[in-house]
């Protein structure tokens, strides 16, 4: 195409068509603008008014004079979707001059960005020759050599030249540490243009992290409770020693990261979770274990065919994890199971005995009695499971006596703190039989009291011993 004067044709914002001084004139711009918004930027100078103008669609074809020159103008025309520029002049050399300078301007303005850039980055940035000599140099790194006090961040060798990215690290004679640094080089006018970033921070924190999943491996591997963590994907992501020992799960099985599923099927060929009542609903139970899990609610026993009981906790961690703890408590539940047995043996003995007997605390709270006592001091066996005290047993077996002070001591005795010795006393019960009453301190600081009936030996003693109406008619 034949045009005078420098000619641009644009389809929207891109440029389609264009002669050779009009592409010099946008050679230069930013590759983040349209080839329109650039020829705006470096004409701006010359024509402030091109792109208000440009976004007036009443505007359809319009001349602008240039602001520092009259004879230069811009004419502009819009058809359907084709917008053409051109840049013209009365006379052809003023045009190519304006032309010239105005291209100028857009390389030097890039050169001063570029080089303003460079040396006001944050990232290292400096330039050798092919010997590694010191050719030119941004101001952080001059700073960051200075700061230092080293020669040069390279170093010495030519093993750098290889145009990789690597991470070197700067030793400091002073303080006997380094300094890391990301170093990126490429070949540049017959030598090399090296980038850099400190990456000293990053290296400690790596280090840190390092040391720190070698701190939380240790400790997981001694601990006695089986951890296994299952990541978002529901696969096995971590596990430690006890749980593959609590499990007989293999390592290599372990190590393939299964699925919770596949480690629960597992473990049920093995005879390591209890047997479900229902085996249709095993799959649901593989289901509700790691719902629960990730919920944070999963807390159960589980009592195995040979024999072991495992407490087994699921906990959820951020992302979608969550973890499976196993606690082997079989020793916490025989001697549960057995400490319960003792109780109710105790218990047994007691019952067999025919005095009526009572166990009170320290704090008079009543620990345990016997039937004896029960049918000695209760009304109906609904007062056994009653939470019973000092002050109303008390109050019972004064009830159903003859008023003696004999109360109060006995009182006075289970009450005392520190060393005592056995008491014993007898009371007139209100039928008038007679009863022995003892009471012995044992371990704890608890108190064993005893309650004797007394026989009587002749007729006329048992003749009196009888209840009288009266007496019971005035007590009431």
């Amino acid at each position: 195409m034949t045009h005078t004067g420098t000619v641009f044709l644009f389809h929207g914002s891109d440029l389609i068509d264009a002669t050779s001084d009009a592409r010099a004139m946008i050679k230069h711009g930013s590759s983040n603008l349209s080839d329109l918004d650039v020829l705006i930027a470096n004409t701006v100078q010359e024509f402030p008014q091109l792109k208000e103008k440009l976004a007036d669609p009443a505007a359809h074809e319009f001349r602008i004079a240039s602001q520092n020159d009259p004879a230069v103008f811009v004419d502009v025309k819009h058809t359907d979707d084709r917008l053409r520029i051109s840049l013209n002049s009365d006379e052809d050399w003023t045009r190519e001059l304006v032309t010239l300078r105005l291209s100028c301007d857009a390389s030097n303005a890039q050169t001063a960005l570029m080089h303003g850039i460079a040396i006001h980055s944050t990232q290292l940035v400096w330039q050798e020759d092919c010997n590694g000599n010191l050719l030119w140099a941004n101001t952080a790194y001059v700073d960051t050599l200075r700061d230092l006090d080293v020669p040069t961040i390279l170093g010495s060798g030519k093993d750098h030249l290889t145009g990789q990215k690597r991470r070197i690290a700067v030793k400091l004679v002073q303080d006997k540490k380094e300094e890391w640094f990301d170093i990126s080089t490429v070949a540049h006018a017959d030598g090399w243009l090296h980038f850099a970033n400190n990456a000293t921070e990053i290296v400690r924190a790596d280090n840190a992290r390092s040391e720190f999943v070698k701190t939380l491996g240790k400790t997981f591997g001694e601990l006695s409770i089986g951890l296994a963590i299952f990541g978002k994907n529901r696969q096995l992501t971590m596990f430690n020693p006890a749980f593959g020992d609590m499990t007989s799960l293999p390592f290599d099985f372990l190590s393939a990261n299964p699925a919770i599923d596949t480690v629960l099927d597992r473990m049920r060929e093995l005879r390591m979770m209890p047997e479900p009542k229902n085996y249709t609903s095993w799959r649901e139970q593989f289901t509700a274990v790691e719902d629960a899990a990730k919920n944070g609610t999963y807390s159960k026993n589980w009592t195995l065919p040979e024999g072991q009981t495992y407490r087994v906790t699921g906990r959820p961690y951020p992302g979608g994890a969550f973890a499976l703890l196993f606690e082997d408590i079989s020793a916490e539940v025989s001697l549960t199971r057995r400490f319960r047995l003792d109780i109710e043996t105790g218990q047994a003995v007691l019952d067999t005995l025919s005095d009526a007997i009572a166990v009170f605390s320290s704090t008079g709270t009543l620990v345990m009695s016997n039937r004896a006592y029960a049918a000695l001091w209760l009304d109906g066996p609904e007062q056994i499971l009653e939470h019973r005290v000092l002050q109303s047993e008390m109050k019972t077996w004064q009830n159903r006596s003859i008023p003696s002070p004999m109360w109060n001591d006995m009182r006075d005795f289970i009450q005392q703190l520190g060393a005592r010795q056995p008491w014993t006393d007898t009371v007139l019960m209100d039928d008038g039989r007679h009863l022995e009453c003892h009471a012995n301190p044992i371990a704890g600081g608890m108190t064993m009291v005893r309650f004797t009936i007394a026989q009587p030996k002749r007729p006329e003693i048992r003749k009196l011993m009888l209840r009288d109406t009266a007496i019971q008619a005035a007590k009431r």
